[in-house]
């Protein structure tokens, strides 16, 4: 494959968090600009509106990820995207994409059969999902010497589930979702 040079990084260079993490900053700038409020912003930019997901709108299960509304919250996701990021050269792009994405989709899933939340945003159900998948991906090839750090993290990440207006459900059906789908990777690979 011929590299694309544009200085110092390249196209093929190019990972799908780096894709999804411009997706992320793109959409709050879009959310946060503009007259409306940015949860009636974030609506048109595809968070999840059980409603309109009631009445179709099934792609919203997917496009909640790339939503946020406050600075702290795509702040803390992005930062986590990061540090899980080095999963993508061990799965590959298109596995970590799998995981991340259709972790998206379990943890919205999750969400809409357990709770009545109307609205929710955020790429925290993938996010747990690759957590998960790191976690199960130890304990598979017996490297216990990031279980404790890896321990710390997620202890952190469930005490904030705890929080008013987080949709825990959403974190819970991620996690399930990405030890499934790691099951699954590790079975045919």
């Amino acid at each position: 494959m011929n590299r694309i040079n544009t200085g110092t990084f390249s196209i093929q260079d190019l990972c799908v968090w780096h894709v999804v993490l411009a997706i992320c900053a793109i959409l709050f700038i879009l959310i946060n600009s503009g007259k409306e409020r940015p949860l009636t912003r974030a609506v048109r930019f595809g968070c999840y509106d059980r409603e309109r997901i009631s009445q179709g709108q099934w792609w919203r299960l997917l496009t909640v990820g790339f939503t946020h509304i406050r600075p702290w919250h795509i702040a803390m996701n992005m930062l986590a995207l990061y540090n899980l990021s080095s999963l993508e050269r061990i799965y590959g792009h298109l596995w970590f994409a799998v995981i991340l994405l259709g972790s998206v989709i379990g943890g919205s899933v999750f969400e809409y059969v357990i709770s009545k939340t109307r609205y929710s945003v955020g790429l925290s159900g993938g996010l747990y999902g690759l957590m998960f998948s790191l976690i199960l991906l130890m304990i598979h090839y017996h490297s216990t010497s990031g279980l404790r750090s890896m321990g710390i993290t997620l202890a952190m990440n469930l005490a904030i589930n705890f929080m008013p207006g987080i949709a825990w459900q959403a974190h819970v059906g991620g996690a399930i979702t990405g030890l499934i789908l790691t099951e699954i990777f590790l079975l045919i690979h």
